[in-house]
């Protein structure tokens, strides 16, 4: 019995020796918390976020401190200790923290500044304070914002038209562009620091209370400044338009045998969700294809040339009220030119271009949509069929298609539109040799 106890009693301090060797080694573990930082900049702005995972799987954390330092300026952006058990350490082992930091309402000048994060973990190491990561990370306060000079002295818009604006901006930036309105067009980089923007004003907007060049540097600071412009307030016609039976039964059949979702129960139904519904959709999709930055250079020599020897049939900027037995049933702004000729008449491209869509596109019909660069686009409509591919380069009056009815159309003809950066302009500017010579051609000419 009393062997037996013996054994017992080594038996329980040798347990305990490997017990306490093994919680010695535990709790003595030498591996400081782990730190990543992201959205930390090389140079920083008046307004920055960070976004800041510390992680300790063995021991947890202890506490955590993160504060930005300029000379003797120290501004504590966060702080944070944790319970810590003496035997299991702690319990919380990883913390995500999302920071917002004005630096100039802590004081802070423009100059070199320093990010510090402080992580300690909750090890017996160093008599217990446990085991600490400091990790300093250097950047730039950068509080000035680029300097922005106009190079276009005069900027003359009509409404529904285009124009052109030249600026220099005093270095490098990330985004940089030209208000009109709340429409942002982005500025092209077309000689070292000097930019150009085509713009364009919505026929749908009646006036002009904002046209502004902005600039906006790396670290977020920015400038914007008014353009001297003259505002002409041009007038768009009204047309009433009235449905007929037999346009509806012509129409409409092409409309529902593409569109399960098109409405049904009688053809004016379906008429109603094609030009509201179906139209809203269509120029939504055209002013995502027109919006993408362009990496095109720019291509135009001179004025578009469209449909030789067409009549116009239809202006640009019209809005159309469509009756039905009488009964005004619908409204819509037509955007475009159109043409016609002789049935299936040969269409060109109007400028030097690269296609970047061809395919069917509803109200529209068989459309060829080319890119010009410098965020120019030019679209075809109601064409017999696709004749290019995505990706071509065409050069100016080369053949991209044929008349016909596709889509929304009543009759052979082309419909012909221009798009500055997403945004349905006046074609009749860009098919005049005057105007583009003087506003476009002869300011980008100067600058080289």
């Amino acid at each position: 019995m009393g062997k037996i106890l013996k054994t017992l009693v080594w038996l329980l301090i040798l347990g305990g020796l490997i017990a306490g060797g093994f919680l010695t080694f535990y709790r003595f573990e030498s591996q400081p918390p782990e730190v990543k930082i992201s959205g930390l900049s090389p140079v920083l702005g008046r307004d920055f976020a960070l976004q800041i995972k510390i992680k300790d799987t063995r021991s947890g954390l202890r506490w955590v401190k993160v504060f930005l330092q300029q000379e003797r300026q120290v501004a504590i952006l966060k702080e944070e200790a944790f319970p810590v058990s003496f035997l299991k350490g702690s319990g919380v082992k990883e913390k995500l923290y999302r920071l917002r930091v004005k630096p100039v309402e802590k004081g802070f000048a423009e100059g070199p500044v320093s990010l510090v994060v402080e992580a300690c973990d909750g090890s017996w190491q160093h008599a217990f304070r446990g085991n600490l990561t400091r990790k300093t990370y250097q950047a730039r306060l950068d509080l000035t914002p680029p300097a922005v000079t106009l190079l276009s002295a005069r900027v003359y818009i009509a409404r529904g038209g285009s124009a052109l604006v030249l600026y220099r901006v005093g270095e490098p930036v990330a985004q940089t562009g030209v208000y009109l309105n709340d429409h942002f067009f982005r500025g092209y980089a077309v000689k070292g620091h000097t930019y150009a923007a085509l713009v364009g004003l919505p026929v749908t907007e009646k006036g002009l209370t904002r046209f502004t060049v902005m600039a906006q540097d790396q670290a977020g600071n920015r400038l914007e400044i008014p353009v001297n412009f003259y505002y002409q307030r041009r007038k768009y016609p009204v047309y009433r338009l009235r449905l007929s039976e037999a346009f509806l039964a012509r129409k409409m059949p092409e409309f529902l045998s593409r569109y399960p979702e098109a409405q049904k129960g009688s053809l004016l139904k379906t008429f109603l969700w094609v030009n509201e519904v179906l139209r809203r959709q269509n120029n939504q999709e055209i002013r995502e294809i027109t919006s993408r930055l362009s990496k095109e250079p720019f291509r135009l020599q001179g004025a578009m040339k469209a449909l030789p020897h067409a009549a116009k049939k239809s202006d640009f900027g019209e809005y159309r009220k469509y009756y039905y037995r009488g009964r005004k049933v619908s409204e819509a702004w037509h955007l475009g030119l159109d043409l016609a000729s002789v049935a299936g008449a040969e269409v060109p491209a109007a400028a030097p271009g690269k296609v970047v869509f061809a395919g069917y596109l509803g109200i529209y019909g068989n459309t060829v949509i080319l890119d010009h660069g410098l965020g120019l686009y030019t679209l075809y409509a109601h064409l017999a069929g696709l004749e290019v591919p995505v990706g071509r380069e065409v050069k100016a009056g080369e053949i991209i298609g044929h008349t016909d009815t596709t889509g929304l159309a009543g009759g052979d003809h082309l419909h012909f539109s221009v798009l500055v950066q997403g945004v349905f302009v006046q074609p009749l500017e860009w098919l005049d040799p005057q105007w583009v010579r003087y506003r476009i051609l002869g300011p980008l000419s100067a600058l080289r």
